[in-house]
């Protein structure tokens, strides 16, 4: 990728490091799956949730509250915050964990991996951008690769069976897509860190009354038995990783460590396998490549402020 005009460009130092970041950004985040799964059958969705909300959020907001200059909190801005806590710390992130008690962590990886398209394809029909020919058929490929892993990775590939936790995945990724859109909304109004610190505190009491709902036997004892992986999710993928795919962007530039993300599938099948002794099948391999190809062949058609991470 060309630098922007006037700016120099980036040195190999800052690109090796920039790849480094990348690299533990997205390994980082495919544990968040395999711990989900780990967890399925001892720790509630919303349990799961909330506390990595809690544990990241209000260290997060105290440390800017106490260090950085305090932005303009207008009713606008504190409406859009409430809107992307329930979409992208709530709703995303139960129905992620939601999704581990039936799908395979590596399936969920995979699925997990189109989340950048699908981001991109609800703007294009937001009329935010063109939907070029590029980027439709890009959208197709990977499709095509998400709906093998729904029909035929519960199966192996043996018989054409849904898997219900690929149901809520693709519900995951979909609210996703809108808290990225809301996200771009408010971007010019809080600094980045700030959206996601606000977002968390918002998200936070619906999962409480989540928790409230499920009304798990145990609570504290689960919480007690599971303390140590609970904190790891609330300072790996929610503090870790995000500080790693910030500096990789600043390092490599957002297109080039958007295709990082083209990795997921890889680290899902590695930790999936090594962890869970999840066995890698011929489908998987399947529908990794077909998302993988179709966010390649889509890539050039993504505009910038488009191209997202993963979570």
């Amino acid at each position: 990728m060309e630098p922007p005009p006037g700016a120099s460009a980036p040195t190999r130092r800052a690109l090796l490091r920039g790849q480094r970041y990348a690299l533990a950004a997205i390994a980082i985040w495919s544990t968040n799956f395999a711990i989900g799964r780990l967890l399925r059958d001892s720790v509630t969705p919303g349990t799961i949730a909330a506390f990595r909300a809690a544990v990241a959020g209000v260290p997060l907001a105290a440390w800017l509250l106490l260090t950085q200059p305090r932005p303009r909190f207008g009713r606008r801005v504190v409406g859009w915050l409430a809107v992307l806590g329930v979409l992208g710390i709530f709703a995303s992130q139960y129905l992620t964990y939601l999704a581990l008690h039936w799908s395979l962590a590596t399936n969920a990886i995979i699925l997990n991996a189109a989340s950048p398209l699908v981001t991109a394809g609800l703007a294009a029909a937001a009329g935010l951008f063109v939907v070029s020919r590029a980027l439709f058929l890009g959208l197709t490929v990977s499709a095509m690769g998400a709906a093998v892993v729904t029909w035929l990775g519960a199966s192996a590939g043996e018989e054409m069976r849904l898997d219900p936790g690929a149901i809520f995945i693709i519900a995951s990724m979909v609210t996703w897509a809108f808290y990225n859109l809301g996200v771009q909304r408010i971007s010019e109004d809080l600094p980045p860190l700030w959206i996601t610190a606000g977002a968390m505190l918002a998200g936070f009491p619906f999962l409480v009354a989540a928790i409230a709902v499920e009304r798990p036997p145990h609570l504290m004892a689960s919480l007690r038995d599971h303390l140590p992986l609970l904190i790891y999710l609330g300072v790996g993928p929610s503090a870790i990783a995000y500080a790693c795919w910030n500096a990789a962007v600043r390092d490599l530039g957002a297109g080039v460590a958007m295709m990082y993300n083209n990795l997921l599938p890889i680290f899902g099948m590695l930790i999936g396998g090594l962890v869970l002794h999840e066995r890698i099948t011929g489908v998987q391999v399947l529908a990794s490549g077909l998302i993988i190809g179709g966010i390649v062949i889509a890539y050039r058609a993504l505009p910038r402020r488009s191209q997202t991470g993963s979570r």
